[in-house]
């Protein structure tokens, strides 16, 4: 979402994870480099290690192989493990930008929830401080590779899983990465597009599988409902695009429970992320995977 406020041009994304909140906040913090992607980064040369310094003052920085820091913001808010607030030293045309009143603020919350869940809120405020150009600045943290796929890349690292079910929860992180990928530069009217009549679309596939994964939290005593009833479920038919919903939201989490099922649903799972790259394929956009 992005907002208009006494705090500025802002954008708001939010991720719940299956953690505890001082765990969630040490992830995000201390093992910033576990999750954040090495294309994000505003370098010359390769980027080895992400770093936040754990303090007020601390710098954030891309370590590069020579040793190099690039440093792209700074720590003006440091208390764990509720709030973070970092200024965003990257101006419009992706270089650092040394002016702190010319920087950006992004502030992240942690709140603990029931069950051991922790929601993460975060904020990239007062984006109309990079000057005339800062639109460019909200599209890129406010597109398809910015705050929203970021947060579900921290999801997924900051998730704990009960030792049984990690290499389920390891596979499911693997199909949630393509799919997200598989999206990427795909027009709006091509999402509900068929490549053959025997081939569903991209976004039917993904409400598929959204909803047999809801049907195994139910299955497993963990209830969730995606919303989509049994349009997308197995044996469906395929209808007009118009009468399908034009979104169909986050994939629900995995659970702490393992067994045959597991297993089926995993190979489920995996088998339709790759019908997923295969359509995207056929819609003339580059593959996915290697």
């Amino acid at each position: 979402m992005t907002t208009t406020t006494e705090q500025g041009v802002s954008v708001q994304r939010s991720v719940t994870v299956k953690a505890g909140l001082e765990h969630a906040f040490n992830v995000f913090t201390d093992g910033f480099d576990t999750w954040w992607p090495r294309s994000h980064h505003i370098g010359k040369k390769p980027l080895m290690k992400a770093v936040i310094e754990p303090r007020a003052g601390g710098r954030c920085f891309g370590r590069e192989p020579d040793g190099n820091d690039c440093q792209w913001g700074t720590v003006t808010t440091w208390d764990p493990p509720n709030r973070l607030v970092i200024a965003w030293q990257i101006d419009p045309s992706w270089q650092f930008e040394p002016d702190l009143s010319k920087a950006s603020e992004v502030e992240v919350r942690f709140t603990a929830e029931a069950g051991e869940m922790t929601r993460v809120d975060l904020e990239h405020r007062h984006l109309e401080r990079h000057g005339k150009d800062f639109e460019k600045v909200r599209v890129g943290v406010g597109g398809p590779g910015g705050w929203g796929g970021l947060l579900q890349m921290f999801g997924r690292t900051a998730n704990v899983y009960h030792p049984s079910v990690k290499p389920v929860a390891f596979i499911l992180a693997g199909n949630d990465s393509v799919a997200d990928r598989a999206f990427i530069g795909v027009k709006p009217e091509d999402l509900w597009k068929r490549p053959t009549p025997q081939n569903n679309s991209m976004l039917w596939i993904y409400a598929h599988m959204a909803t047999v994964r809801a049907r195994m939290l139910n299955v497993l005593g963990d209830a969730y409902d995606p919303g989509l009833g049994d349009t997308f479920g197995r044996g469906a038919q395929v209808q007009d695009s118009e009468s399908y919903p034009t979104a169909t939201g986050p994939m629900p989490p995995s659970v702490q429970t393992v067994g045959d099922q597991l297993a089926f649903f995993a190979l489920h799972d995996s088998y339709h992320v790759g019908q997923l790259a295969y359509v995207r394929k056929a819609l003339g956009l580059p593959g996915v995977v290697g």
